[in-house]
């Protein structure tokens, strides 16, 4: 909508392919597997040779390794889902950067904490709290250089893959979440299209939350 050419990385070339054409015939669709060095250092050398410089990148991949049941659990998963959400980032960030003028921006997708079950997202858990100083060390490396970067941590999202609509699920939203409903993604979107944008022009190694309120309703006053 505002006239950027979108690149889609994933796994799932064939979904991939799908949404970069549903957005219009400019668009681009790669596969990818951010776990891979050799994959992501691939993507960003086509990228070179596709437009010779990227403005923005979203690190947005996510396993579904990053919540587990408990720490019995969390050994065979850990490595996988700290390799998709966290590794992976660092390494699409590392190959971005080289691509990137003054004015470039990096956006890391963060993880909203489950307060009530705290014990059931380890590595969720562990990678969100990696990726805010992720993004607070390359805004102070990256800074002098003109290249600002930010985290967005979305709340409880109505995606596709939205499943929880029990009754139980509705009053606790009502209990927890200020603004006492789910957030949609669009709302997310354009979290992340203003501080891609000039407007935020000044905003480099923030932490933002998308999340209703809800981490107002746990976070010491202060935290954030």
């Amino acid at each position: 909508e505002r006239g950027d050419t979108v690149v889609i990385a994933d796994k799932n070339r064939e979904a991939a392919a799908d949404l970069a054409s549903s957005l219009g015939d400019k668009h681009l669709a790669i596969s990818a597997d951010v776990t891979r060095e050799s994959e992501v250092v691939a993507l960003f050398d086509q990228l070179r040779q596709c437009y010779g410089h990227i403005d923005i990148l979203v690190n947005c991949a996510a396993s579904k390794a990053a919540f587990v049941l408990s720490i019995e659990d969390v050994s065979p998963v850990f490595e996988q889902g700290l390799g998709v959400n966290l590794t992976g980032a660092f390494t699409c960030a590392r190959e971005a950067i080289k691509l990137m003028r003054p004015g470039g921006v990096i956006l890391n997708l963060g993880a909203c904490a489950d307060f009530q079950r705290p014990t059931s997202r380890h590595t969720a858990d562990a990678y969100n709290a990696a990726i805010e100083m992720l993004t607070r060390c390359m805004a102070a490396e990256l800074g002098p250089f003109g290249v600002r970067t930010a985290t967005i941590v979305p709340g409880h999202i109505r995606t596709r893959g939205f499943t929880h609509r029990s009754k139980f699920m509705s009053r606790w939203v009502a209990r927890q979440i200020p603004m006492a409903r789910f957030g949609e993604p669009e709302e997310v979107a354009d979290a992340a299209c203003f501080l891609a944008s000039a407007d935020a022009s000044y905003i480099t190694g923030s932490i933002l939350m998308v999340d209703g309120g809800l981490s107002s309703n746990f976070w010491p006053s202060g935290i954030r």
